[in-house]
C-alpha cells in the first residue's frame, strides 16, 4: 500500500451561540495530535490542524481523519465529520479525547467511522493495521495505560509555529492524584497518577526548544502530585534555563524549598484550582482538603518565592449563593489576582458529578453543546439557572474592566521580568475581548 495520508485535526471550542472559535494565533496548543503523530507509522504523510487558527483541508485526499475532543470541542469534532462526508470524503473518520471516551460511543458513531475510549498511543497504531487491512472497528477501548516510558516525545516539528504564540507546551505527568467529584480528567484517566522518567520531560522540552522559544508550559494538571517527582524534576529543569507555569494544588505551598526550587527551575507562575472561597461548596466538590483560610497566606508564600498566582474559581455548586459572587470579586482583587479564570459549574457526562445530579434530576440541558462552562446545565441548589449565568458573567466583565486589570497588575509581588508583566497583560486583555463575546476564556 502506498503512503497514508493521515490528517490530525485538533477541533476548535464553540462559543456561547455554538459558533466556532478563531483566531489568529493560539496561546496554549494542545499537544494530543502532535504525540498521535509520534505513534504513526513511518510509511504515513501527517499533517496536524489547529482548528482554532488554521482551515481544514476538506477538499484534499485524506485516508485517515483523526479528531480529538472535550466539551464543545467534541461537538464541533462531530460538526467536521458531516462535514467530511458531505463533500464525499471516503476517509476512515476517527474521534477520541476526553468527551467521546466518557460518553456513550453510539453518540460518535452516528458520525464517524471509529471511535477510541482512552488514551491512544497503544491503540492508534492498531488502528491504523486495521485500516490497511479492511478491519477498521467501530469501538477501541484502551486496555491497560500506556506505559509512560512509552510515550513519545510529540512531533513538535509538525506544529505551524506561526499559528502559536511564544509559549511551547509539554507534559510531564497524567492524570491526578486526587479525586474531585465534577474533573473530566479524573474520570477519563480513572484516578490514576503517572510520571514519564525526568530525562524523557527533558527530551521534549530541548526537541520543542529548537521550535524557537525557551517560555514553556506544563499542560499537567498538578505539576507537584508527587513531590520526589516534583524535586527531582525542577532540578533537571535548571540547566535548561527556561521560564515555565503551570497548574499546581496548594500543597506546594507549604514546602518553601521546593517554592525555591522551582523558582530557581524557571517557574513563574502557577495556577491553583481554588474551585471555591465556600467551604460547603468544596466539602460537596470533594476537594475539602482546600481551606480558605489559607488562600491569602499560600499566595503571600508563592510570590515571596518569585512566583505568580493564577487561580480558577467555579459557580453553582451547592455551598454558592447570590452573595458569593461579592465575596468572590472582593477576594480577587483584595488578593490582586493577576490572571482569574472563572466557570460556571459544569456537570461532564461520566464524572460523579454528573451521574449525582442526574440522579437528583438536577439536570436541566442534556446538549453537550452547551457544555461550554458559560452556560447553567444544571439547577443550582440556591440561586436559579439564570441568575447563574447572569451574575457569573456580570461579574467576570466586571473583573476584566480596564481599570480592575490595573489594579490587580499594578503592582509586581513576585518581581517577575518586562516580558512576563507584558504577556500578563496580553493575556489579560485577550480574556477581556473573549468575555465581551460571551466566551469562556481558556477553552478556546
Amino acid at each position: 500500500m502506498d503512503k497514508l495520508n493521515i490528517l490530525l485535526i485538533t477541533p476548535t471550542a464553540l462559543d456561547n451561540n455554538g459558533k466556532p472559535i478563531r483566531r489568529r494565533k493560539i496561546l496554549t496548543p494542545a499537544i494530543t495530535m502532535a504525540v498521535i503523530a509520534a505513534v504513526t507509522p513511518d510509511n504515513s504523510n501527517i499533517k496536524l490542524i489547529y482548528e482554532t487558527v488554521e482551515k481544514i483541508p476538506y477538499d484534499d485526499h485524506w485516508d485517515i481523519i483523526g479528531l480529538t475532543g472535550m466539551g464543545s470541542g467534541t461537538v464541533r469534532g462531530w460538526q467536521i465529520a458531516d462535514e467530511f462526508k458531505k463533500k464525499g470524503s471516503k476517509a476512515a473518520i476517527v474521534i477520541g479525547g476526553f468527551g467521546p471516551s466518557l460518553l456513550d460511543p453510539e453518540i460518535s458513531l452516528k458520525h464517524v467511522d471509529s471511535v477510541v475510549i482512552g488514551e491512544a498511543e497503544k491503540i492508534w497504531p492498531e488502528l491504523i493495521e486495521d485500516f490497511k487491512n479492511g478491519r477498521l472497528k467501530n469501538v477501541y477501548k484502551m486496555g491497560s495505560p500506556p506505559l509512560v516510558n512509552d510515550i513519545p516525545t510529540p512531533r513538535y516539528d509538525l506544529i505551524n509555529t506561526k499559528k502559536i504564540g511564544f509559549m511551547r507546551t509539554v507534559q510531564a505527568t497524567r492524570g491526578r492524584p486526587m479525586k474531585c467529584k465534577f474533573c473530566a480528567i479524573s474520570a477519563f484517566f480513572e484516578g490514576n497518577f503517572r510520571k514519564r522518567p525526568v530525562d524523557k520531560v527533558i527530551q521534549d522540552i530541548r526537541t520543542a526548544k529548537k521550535t524557537g522559544s525557551r517560555y514553556f508550559t506544563f499542560l499537567d494538571d498538578n505539576i507537584y502530585g508527587d513531590q520526589k517527582y516534583s524535586k527531582e524534576l525542577f532540578k533537571a529543569l535548571i540547566p535548561e534555563k527556561i521560564i515555565w507555569i503551570s497548574q499546581s494544588s496548594m500543597n506546594i505551598t507549604k514546602n518553601p524549598d521546593i517554592l525555591k526550587l522551582a523558582h530557581q527551575s524557571g517557574c513563574r507562575l502557577l495556577s491553583f484550582g481554588l474551585e471555591s472561597i465556600e467551604p460547603l461548596s468544596l466539602e460537596g466538590l470533594n476537594k475539602s482538603w482546600n481551606c480558605p483560610e489559607e488562600y491569602r497566606s499560600s499566595f503571600n508564600i508563592t510570590r515571596e518565592h518569585g512566583i505568580e498566582v493564577a487561580i480558577s474559581i467555579m459557580f453553582g455548586a451547592d455551598g454558592d449563593t447570590i452573595s458569593t459572587f461579592q465575596n468572590v470579586y472582593n477576594f480577587i482583587m483584595d488578593n490582586r489576582i493577576v490572571l482569574p479564570k472563572l466557570y460556571i459549574l459544569t456537570p461532564t457526562p461520566g464524572t460523579p458529578l454528573y451521574k449525582s445530579l442526574e440522579a437528583e434530576n438536577r439536570i436541566i440541558i442534556k446538549d453537550i453543546i452547551k457544555y461550554t462552562a458559560g452556560y447553567a446545565v444544571f439547577k443550582p441548589k440556591n440561586i436559579s439557572p439564570d441568575t447563574l449565568e447572569k451574575n457569573y458573567w456580570k461579574l467576570y466583565s466586571k473583573l476584566y474592566s480596564n481599570i480592575n486589570i490595573f489594579k490587580r497588575l499594578r503592582h509586581n509581588p513576585a518581581k517577575l521580568e518586562p516580558i512576563l508583566r507584558i504577556g500578563l497583560l496580553t493575556t489579560n486583555v485577550y480574556n477581556k475581548i473573549n468575555i465581551a463575546k460571551r466566551i469562556v476564556p481558556g477553552l478556546s
